[in-house]
């Protein structure tokens, strides 16, 4: 099924948090390299192609925030009290403002520094922000910490998915694999 239902998430949704989850991993991974290099030509080209994925995730964020709402969302799993349903969802929309987040603040860094973003050096995202140290340094520093908090929210999600079908084996996992 394609679509979502009150019972399971349809194969968009599910090929959406799959591949959000790849490429958020190794863009924390690829940002953790790059930022141990010494600064040179490497480290640019590298950068460079960290911001073009980073526009990426943020397309496929946007994306899939739209395919979201446009969709039925499965109920919780039978059982789930309701002070849990509603931790769930404050669960899953605080991934979304952190996925957003996490590459908004790359954007602003590169540009309070001066930098364009540019997508595969197909073109250039357009300036919306003059130079500002300051601000640059803000960005990086939310930028440094958001990973952070995303890497525990996302080891939460998946620690809650495994307990729902393990413990409570009410194949909480199932609904988001193929």
């Amino acid at each position: 099924m394609i679509k979502n239902t009150e019972n399971d998430y349809g194969v968009i949704a599910k090929i959406f948090h799959w591949l959000l989850f790849i490429m958020l991993s190794f863009m924390i991974f690829a940002g953790n390299t790059m930022s141990g290099m010494p600064k040179g030509a490497e480290k640019l080209e590298m950068a460079g192609m960290h911001k073009s994925f980073g526009a990426l995730v943020l397309t496929l964020i946007m994306f899939r925030l739209i395919w979201k709402l446009m969709n039925t969302t499965p109920q919780a799993p039978k059982g789930t009290e309701n002070l849990q349903a509603l931790a769930a969802k404050i669960m899953h929309w605080g991934l979304y403002v952190l996925m957003f987040a996490q590459p908004i603040s790359g954007i602003v860094m590169s540009q309070a520094a001066g930098y364009p973003v540019s997508f595969f050096g197909l073109f250039d995202f357009p300036m919306l922000l003059e130079k500002s140290q300051s601000l640059g340094q803000l960005a990086h520093s939310a930028h440094g910490i958001i990973w952070i908090v995303l890497i525990v929210a996302v080891v939460g999600h998946a620690g809650v998915a495994i307990h729902h079908q393990f413990i409570k084996k009410d194949g909480a996992l199932k609904r988001m694999s193929f």
